[in-house]
């Protein structure tokens, strides 16, 4: 993913060689509590989240507890980044890469969309290590 987007400052970094995977929304769309899983097992799912309702780790604990490989959580109403924190440590470990990106990057989607298993495929997304130096 281009156009701007920030990595968490928790869980682990995006893989050295990238990530491609099918971009779904979550459900129930906050993931504020626990969300529905991938539509299947069989290949690689990214979820996308909206900003605001609770942490970005309850966010991205969901996206992992329910199946997905990676999370993009977009900012809403606005283009500004931020920094994705974790408050508290004690929560289980975060083992999926997250990223954060603004509204506008959130709507440009992959153009091979559809529905995958009754939910809409919002088409493929590439997530890539930022280089360092």
């Amino acid at each position: 993913m281009h156009n701007g987007a920030l990595p968490a400052l928790f869980g682990v970094p995006i893989p050295e060689g990238g990530l491609v995977g099918s971009l779904v929304e979550a459900r129930p769309s906050d993931a504020c509590q626990p969300i529905d899983g991938p539509p299947n097992a069989s290949a690689v799912f990214i979820v996308l989240i909206p900003r605001y309702g609770c942490s970005f780790a309850a966010k991205v604990l969901h996206a992992q507890q329910a199946g997905f490989q990676a999370a993009i959580v977009h900012n809403v109403n606005s283009q500004a980044l931020v920094n994705m924190v974790r408050e508290r440590e004690e929560q289980p470990p975060l083992r999926i890469p997250a990223v954060f990106t603004a509204e506008v990057t959130s709507k440009m989607r992959g153009e091979v969309g559809g529905a995958t298993n009754g939910r809409p495929g919002l088409g493929w997304v590439e997530l890539r290590a930022l280089r360092q130096g």
